[in-house]
């Protein structure tokens, strides 16, 4: 596997979301089962967002990254379900510059992961049905690579304000510790990570409608804006979200951070009719 695969998985694996991906000395990720820690889970539930009016089950998006380096692209795909206890389980396949990964989630109404798997893949596919995620054979698969995976689980989670309900003009924060575990045998290697990050985020004064952001999404979207702050080894930077107010669920729109750019462009929806 080439270095630059290993670099666009810790990409993949969130890493710029939730600073999470640095090397350190903290004790491995547990590799245990797919699932929130109770205390997280408990802070999760208490948060979760009402039901959906019509639930986004499916979509398509396009990458596009500037920074150091050459401007570059990647696409993904991606399943969602809603969980009994309101947390949002996802499945994603990508792909960049020939290079194919694959991920599980559970999160928080789209706006941070709490739990996250990610690998190489010989092609770009979908692990599985999002609703059993905990079953999917991930890293074991045959497709993929499980010398070259990142796990991520969030281990304590504090939630400040709605942030599953936002309403604008209104503020709410975020803040979480996260334990990554990196698996890789090419350069630089594996490594784990404890890295602490609070979000501070911010809705726009208004809502718009949510076909601006792709004609088939029903209803309005309130755009919100997170400056994510970590401790040392982490990346800081602003993310950009539009608050699908029908799918009660966010969509990752921007991601700026001291030496990169990524643009977000939804390019297929699929929304339960």
């Amino acid at each position: 596997m080439r270095p630059s695969a290993v670099s666009w998985l810790t990409v993949l694996a969130g890493c710029g979301l939730l600073g999470a991906c640095a090397t350190g000395g903290a004790p491995p990720a547990a590799a245990g089962a797919f699932a929130l820690a109770p205390a997280v889970r408990e802070v999760a539930a208490a948060s979760a967002p009402a039901a959906a009016e019509r639930p986004l089950r499916a979509y398509a998006r396009t990458i596009h990254t500037a920074g150091t380096g050459p401007a570059g692209g990647s696409d993904v795909g991606g399943r969602q379900a809603r969980m009994p206890d309101g947390t949002l389980a996802s499945v994603t396949g990508s792909q960049a510059a020939g290079v194919f990964g694959m991920s599980r989630a559970l999160g928080l109404c789209g706006l941070v992961a709490l739990r996250l798997d990610t690998a190489l893949a010989d092609r770009a596919w979908l692990p599985g049905d999002p609703a059993r995620a905990a079953e999917l054979s991930f890293v074991d698969d045959a497709h993929a690579h499980a010398e070259d995976a990142t796990r991520m689980s969030v281990g304590a989670l504090h939630v400040e304000g709605t942030p599953c309900a936002p309403r604008p003009a209104q503020s709410f924060a975020l803040e979480l510790t996260a334990r990554t575990e990196t698996v890789a045998t090419t350069p630089p290697g594996g490594g784990n990570a404890l890295v602490r990050a609070r979000y501070d985020c911010l809705a726009a004064p208004a809502t718009e409608p949510a076909s601006r952001l792709h004609p088939s999404l029903p209803g309005v979207m309130l755009r919100v804006e997170c400056q994510r702050t970590t401790t040392a080894g982490g990346a800081s930077g602003q993310l950009g979200y539009a608050w699908i107010a029908s799918g009660s669920v966010y969509l990752l729109t921007g991601h700026r951070g001291r030496d990169i750019a990524q643009t977000y462009v939804y390019t297929d929806v699929v929304v339960e009719p």
